[in-house]
């Protein structure tokens, strides 16, 4: 049975990137900047998680862009357990930087089946190729709620973390005090400096949590820390 929902899943998928594909060809922007760009077959969750259907893993899961940019060298990675049971919403694994971190909410009811831990020994990389080399781990869905029916891909996507990565300048802008120096740019694309976040005390972490990573009532959940 699992077998074959998750055969069914993944023609659901395809279905749906049809039809989104068609709906991104009436009206593509002029052009996008690199840090927003999704890569094919990417979906990407409110929560700033991304999940890609792998046929030989079920599904795999990482972080966006948008948490890359804003952690920078990520110093640690606290995996989920091998077998785990997570349910949509609930904290699956744990990010942190100079002893400060959060968690990021699992997109999928399902269990864990597959582990990056080569992401435990080079957690860097979790920054440096979010997409690829910095995937944290896979699961094989269990149930179809709170899955891809919320979530973006394709040119929707990208969108999307446009304008998430504006709403962090601007998150970013009423967190700076006389002491924090956050001014520094890029030049042609105005972003926040790559770890910015890293700049914040506790309390700016806590505050980016709350207003980037948590997932509608169960938010508060990502307070908590995650199970080795």
């Amino acid at each position: 049975m699992v077998a074959l929902f998750v055969a069914l899943m993944f023609v659901g998928f395809l279905l749906v990137d049809v039809m989104v594909q068609r709906v991104q060809q009436r009206n593509v922007p002029a052009h996008l900047e690199p840090g927003w760009t999704i890569p094919s077959g990417v979906y990407l969750a409110e929560g700033h998680s991304w999940s890609r259907p792998d046929s030989s893993s079920g599904v795999r899961l990482g972080v966006d862009a948008l948490v890359a940019h804003a952690v920078g060298a990520v110093e640690k990675v606290v995996l989920p357990g091998l077998g785990q049971l997570v349910k949509a919403g609930e904290p699956l694994f744990r990010l942190e930087r100079q002893g400060r971190g959060f968690n990021i909410l699992s997109s999928i009811t399902g269990q864990v089946v597959a582990l990056n831990n080569r992401v435990v020994k080079r957690p860097e990389s979790v920054s440096k190729d979010p997409y690829g080399s910095g995937w944290i781990c896979a699961i094989t869905p269990t149930e179809s709620d709170g899955g891809f029916g919320r979530m973006r891909c394709g040119q929707t996507a990208a969108l999307w973390l446009e304008r998430e990565f504006h709403r962090f300048r601007e998150f970013l802008t009423m967190q700076v005090t006389p002491d924090i120096n956050l001014a520094v740019t890029y030049p042609d694309g105005g972003l926040p400096r790559v770890g910015s976040l890293a700049e914040l005390p506790v309390s700016g972490w806590l505050a980016f949590e709350a207003a980037f990573l948590a997932a509608g009532s169960v938010g508060t959940q990502a307070s908590q820390t995650v199970k080795e």
